[in-house]
């Protein structure tokens, strides 16, 4: 099967609104899950909440992640391990599916 940039296929427009979507997607779901464990912590200064919020707010889909997985302590380790585990592996599903897709 032979894409090129003038006709792409199904196949390359399904995966790549996959792949431009995906982010989106995973930032809605991980920020306000992350913004409201992180409301919950009694045991942090201020100053370190604003900063950790910053860091959510604008350091997409990287900065909830690293917060669920490293400092948040209202969830239990197994759901934010399989939540942001499971979006980070089928984003990178995505991202090899959609470079197999323009060859």
């Amino acid at each position: 099967m032979e894409t090129n940039f003038a006709n792409p296929s199904f196949w390359t427009y399904f995966i790549g609104s996959y792949a431009y979507y995906l982010p989106f997607v995973l930032t809605m779901v991980w920020a306000p899950l992350a913004l409201f464990g992180l409301s919950k912590q009694k045991d942090m200064t201020t100053i370190k909440q604003v900063i950790w919020s910053l860091v959510i707010l604008v350091i997409p889909v990287i900065g909830p992640a690293i917060y669920l997985l490293l400092i948040d302590t209202e969830y239990e380790k197994k759901f934010k391990q399989i939540a942001v585990g499971g979006g980070l592996a089928v984003f990178l599903l995505v991202w090899v599916l959609s470079l197999i897709s323009h060859i």
